[in-house]
């Protein structure tokens, strides 16, 4: 926000300092906040109380419906966003000028961090209710002679303070390749992302730079080009709902099955020169690609421990865009020895093949480690017994 009022009071017109700076700045919040974005949201959603029992089957796969049509919704409405607010955008510079609509961004972005923190504050305020509950009980069950300690849930604010403070902060550096770990250790999802690096850095790079040569060789004008891509955009809206409603076990081949359209779509500018035909492909790719992000999402979310999601999805963040501008410094070396035809015929080859080799894989084919069972009441009686003793342990030391 104060860097698009920064722009708008100094900014003259010119590509200069204050452009990239303000360019910078915005890049690094956004790699900031949609990864805090997409552990909050999940979190304010109504569901089963913890402190009510043990979890059926039925009520993990009711919560796992809820969280992947949350996500479908959430990204249907960003892309939505990204085809609207650039056309009103562009209505409000036309009218008025530069700075305004810099500083119709800066009260956009405002208002945005706004409503985040009030969802991170009710999900805060929620969340307290339930751990003053069992801090209570541990505290009554020890004052009526109950031996043993109670489990790290249940103990107080003091001893849970306490326990904080033993613990060392982490290094920034050791903390982000702990996210990388957390995906490496859960096999489809470290399939997902080599995948994922696989695409950007040798398909969809050079894709994005041979696009326009290829548009603009055949003789088309640059509408050709945003005709095309805003075809996309449509598609990722329409992608983000549909990948809300792909659930079950084999929820991971319908998704890849979705990617593996994105390589029609780069294929489609080398099959035809139909900008009709084009378009269509275009929209056929936005739904894939954004179908298969959503259900990748809400499985990274049911794979990973809570207390690690925020570096899971800034670890998935990572591996989807720090390949990007590789991927386009290659496809700009290439054009200097291809032609951008055979280039994009390559991305789409490469895309076909590689998100079919990903299939073979039956954790891939299903987004799931292993078929998870409902803890019994002894099993989660173990599980607070252990947790008792990590706490007792952290206060002793």
């Amino acid at each position: 926000m104060f860097a698009l009022i920064a722009l708008a009071l100094f900014w003259h017109g010119d590509l200069n300092a204050v452009v990239l700076a303000v360019a910078i700045v915005i890049g690094l919040c956004e790699a900031v906040s949609e990864p805090a974005l997409l552990v909050i949201a999940p979190r304010i959603l109504p569901g089963k109380d913890p402190a009510s029992g043990t979890r059926s089957e039925e009520d993990e796969e009711a919560e796992e419906h809820r969280i992947t049509a949350a996500y479908g919704l959430l990204e249907g409405m960003r892309n939505t966003s990204g085809i609207v607010g650039p056309t009103l955008a562009a209505a409000l510079i036309a009218l008025l000028s530069p700075s305004a609509g810099a500083l119709a961004a800066a009260v956009t972005f405002g208002l945005s961090a706004a409503a985040t923190r009030w969802a991170g504050g009710r999900y805060a305020a929620q969340s307290a209710a339930p751990e003053a509950g069992k801090s209570t009980e541990g505290s009554q069950e020890l004052a009526g002679g109950q031996t043993g300690e109670p489990a790290g849930e249940l103990a107080g604010p003091e001893q849970r303070k306490e326990a904080e403070e033993q613990e060392p902060e982490e290094p920034l550096l050791r903390s982000a390749l702990g996210g990388l770990a957390v995906l490496w250790r859960v096999r489809w999802l470290r399939y997902v992302q080599l995948l994922a690096v696989v695409h950007v850095l040798f398909a969809v790079g050079p894709w994005m730079v041979a696009l326009p040569v290829l548009i603009i060789e055949r003789g088309h004008s640059a509408t050709v080009y945003a005709l095309v891509l805003g075809s996309f955009a449509a598609g990722t809206v329409l992608g983000a709902f549909l990948g809300g409603r792909i659930r079950g076990s084999r929820r991971g081949l319908y998704a890849l099955g979705l990617l593996g359209l994105f390589g029609l779509t780069a294929l489609a500018p080398v099959l035809t020169e139909s900008v009709l035909l084009l378009t269509a492909a275009f929209v056929v790719g936005g739904i894939g690609q954004q179908a298969f992000d959503v259900v990748k999402m809400a499985g990274l979310r049911r794979e990973v421990p809570d207390r690690l999601h925020g570096r899971a999805f800034s670890a998935d963040f990572f591996f989807s865009f720090a390949s990007l501008p590789l991927g386009q410094l290659l496809g700009a070396a290439l054009l200097r020895f291809l032609d951008a035809e055979s280039i994009m015929l390559w991305a789409g080859v490469l895309v076909l093949v590689t998100t079919a080799l990903t299939m073979l894989s039956p954790d891939t084919r299903r987004f799931g480690s292993a078929q998870r069972k409902p803890q019994t009441q002894t099993q989660t009686q173990s599980a607070e017994a252990i947790s008792a003793e990590r706490a007792e342990d952290v206060r002793t030391r």
